[in-house]
């Protein structure tokens, strides 16, 4: 008779401040046994802008791990991270540098597997004249209907979603951890269990469930880690603080975080379906069941970015009561006023300039698509919003906009000055390159380890000399 396996989990996330007593939770946790730790450190939640630039989150990363790998060696546990946002390679050396301070600094020396995922143009441009079908994730963001070499070769930087199967060959070489670039967050999750032959289900809905750490918790707290025993039937979710707890509500509501579907998660290889899944309380946490995997054709999602132009933005704070009666004809009339001005119209007609205004407190959040037309508030606060070709351009297209807001004739003025206010200096701030998501692909694999195999490295090592050429070349 063979007894079926268990897991014991323990996940948070690496790119937000632990909480202040963090230690005494993660020690509850090994107290009830911990097999693997796990946290996800990359995303798209601030859009295409890091991917594009290159540059980092300052988040502490190495910090935020400390009290956890700490915990791993000490118990020899392996350990799962994603590092770097974005996640493409310059973003994952950045952080591996500091993960190298931090290992010399506690005197940890640690076999760790990498795993990068920023694909190169040439590996894509190959799988397109071979003729893979890289088609869009979604049908309504405006993207190409088939990736074209072009796409590839205008994008900045190009990375993957990796998937559990590469996690799972490196956890199978026996190193003290993994560490990867960008991956799918619950990939991260489902491999060590899935590498101890529980059902890809359980693994996923652990993963779902775990991905965002106390997040998934009542209350709420991304600073706080969470548990999980799995086995082949489920998986039981707890808190290790005593001032948080699992509810069925609160993971029930975290199963909707990011999906656009209520019940289905499409994912590299199959799709997870909750929509059986039920969930009960017990003495220290909530039983998780029923959760089914349907299997699909393998595929990894591709997040790429293109830069489209320079913003500056200015900003003006309105509460007249006239004007707010009228506040969208008036910033209308501004945008238009620009539009057609000699100086601008050419670039507008050629697409090396576009403005819209945003007014919070009438439709800054919804824009065209707000239903209410009227402004509710004493106040709101208007944003114009230029990009252009080059910053040069930005910024005077920007200042001829806040000049028609700032003294433009509305019916019912009163007064040519004091109906707007400019609460920033300068009144044009200039912000940053622009940059959108023009890759947001699934690209077909018939081996989900090829393209993104591990090297294991040693920590501490010979990574800051690799830091000083990134810094010198960003």
């Amino acid at each position: 008779m063979t007894t079926s396996p268990t897991v014991r989990m323990l996940g948070f996330v690496n790119h937000i401040p632990p909480a202040p007593d963090i230690e005494e939770s993660i020690a509850r946790a090994l107290d009830w046994g911990v097999d693997v730790i796990v946290a996800q450190g990359t995303g798209s939640d601030w859009g295409p802008y890091w991917l594009g630039s290159g540059g980092q989150v300052q988040a502490n990363v190495a910090q935020n791990v400390r009290p956890y790998v700490q915990a791993a060696i000490r118990h020899q546990i392996p350990f799962v991270f994603s590092f770097g946002i974005a996640g493409a390679d310059m973003h994952l050396d950045r952080c591996l540098a500091d993960f190298d301070r931090l290992c010399a600094a506690e005197g940890w020396d640690l076999d760790v597997a990498v795993i990068r995922s920023e694909l190169s143009r040439d590996y894509l441009r190959q799988r397109i004249a071979d003729g893979a079908a890289v088609r869009p994730a979604t049908a309504d963001a405006g993207l190409v209907p088939e990736l074209t070499r072009r796409d590839v070769d205008e994008a900045e930087r190009i990375v993957a979603l990796i998937g559990p199967e590469p996690v799972m060959a490196a956890l199978s070489r026996g190193a003290a951890g993994v560490i990867t670039g960008r991956a799918l967050d619950i990939g991260l999750f489902m491999a060590y269990p899935m590498l101890r032959g529980l059902p890809t289900a359980v693994a996923a809905h652990a993963g779902k469930l775990l991905e965002c750490g106390g997040l998934a918790l009542e209350p709420g707290d991304s600073g706080q880690c969470i548990w999980a025993q799995l086995d082949s039937g489920g998986l039981e979710v707890r808190s290790p603080h005593p001032g948080y707890r699992a509810s069925v509500r609160s993971l029930v509501s975290h199963t909707f975080y990011e999906r656009s579907h209520p019940s289905l998660e499409e994912n590299p290889g199959g799709c997870l379906d909750v929509s059986d899944a039920t969930y009960t309380e017990t003495e220290l946490g909530v039983r998780c069941t029923g959760a089914r995997w349907i299997e699909r054709p393998y595929t990894v999602l591709l997040e790429g970015a293109r830069r489209e132009g320079f913003r500056a933005i200015s900003m003006l704070a309105v509460r007249e009561p006239a004007l707010l009666r009228q506040i969208r004809g008036w910033a209308d009339a501004a945008e238009q006023a620009l539009r057609s001005s000699p100086r601008f119209a050419e670039h507008i007609a050629r697409g090396r300039l576009r403005v819209a205004t945003r007014i919070f407190g009438l439709d800054g959040v919804l824009g065209p698509l707000e239903p209410n037309t009227e402004v509710t508030g004493h106040e709101a606060c208007v944003v114009l919003d230029v990009v252009a070709h080059d910053r040069a351009l930005a910024e005077e297209a920007a200042y001829f906009g806040f000049i028609r807001l700032f003294i433009g004739p509305y019916p019912g003025r009163k007064t040519t000055a004091g109906n707007a206010a400019a609460p920033y200096m300068p009144v044009v701030i200039p912000v940053s390159d622009v940059y959108t998501f023009s890759i947001y692909h699934l690209l077909p694999l018939a081996d989900p380890v090829q393209p993104f195999a591990a090297t294991v490295e040693r920590f501490p090592g010979a990574r800051l000399e690799t830091e000083s050429r990134i810094n010198a070349t960003a």
